[in-house]
């Protein structure tokens, strides 16, 4: 399990990508350890589907989640910023990165040649993700989902009340069986929870 630390020199790249590129990158700093302990924790780990993180970012969550899989378990990363892709692929040479839009997740799972997906852990900035696009990916995310599949992500709890009267929010409840959701990470700046959808049933219809 990697080390508890404190700001790294990751939150450099981080900082000027979100500078420059705001609606690619949408945190000025890594996400904590315990942030990507309890992600890694909430994923059903399934035996043999592919586990896919989209938006990685500098590898903050994407350490915690190496660290967790099970051997043997197909397992990339999906970023859209070329250059946090280029600094996670310096940092974590083993990892397949795939520099690409997550609205092209089907397309890229058929390049990838990847079978059955068991669950996607997206570490997005949602919230400045425009309402269209967000309707494109999670309608790709769904498609390329086992019928057990499930979608990880997580909301900073000073935008919980904003979020959960989004119409996101309402398409994540029609989208999915059960959603679940963790406590709150205190041990991060700022604060989050980690969401859990689980049994997706269709693709939305796009909004907005």
């Amino acid at each position: 399990m990697p080390k508890e630390e404190g700001i790294a020199p990751a939150d450099s790249t981080i900082f000027r990508q979100f500078v420059t590129k705001p609606r690619e990158v949408g945190a000025i700093r890594r996400s904590s350890p315990a942030l990507g302990i309890a992600i890694a924790e909430a994923v059903r780990w399934p035996d043999d589907a592919a586990v896919i993180e989209a938006g990685p970012g500098d590898g903050a969550i994407t350490e915690h989640l190496l660290a967790a899989k099970p051997p043997g378990t197909p397992f990339f990363a999906v970023e859209l910023n070329r250059q946090c892709a280029h600094a996670l692929e310096r940092r974590l040479p083993d990892l397949k990165v795939v520099v690409d839009d997550l609205a092209n997740l089907c397309s890229i799972c058929a390049r990838e040649e990847v079978g059955e997906v068991g669950a996607v852990v997206a570490t997005l900035p949602w919230s400045v993700v425009p309402e269209r696009k967000r309707t494109g990916m999670l309608a790709a995310i769904l498609e390329t989902l086992s019928p057990d599949g499930q979608f990880l992500f997580y909301i900073y709890v000073q935008a919980l009340p904003f979020w959960r009267r989004s119409p996101f929010a309402r398409l994540l409840h029609e989208s999915f069986e059960t959603i679940e959701h963790g406590s709150v990470v205190w041990k991060n700046v700022p604060p989050a929870v980690v969401f859990a959808c689980r049994g997706p049933r269709r693709a939305p219809n796009s909004t907005g």
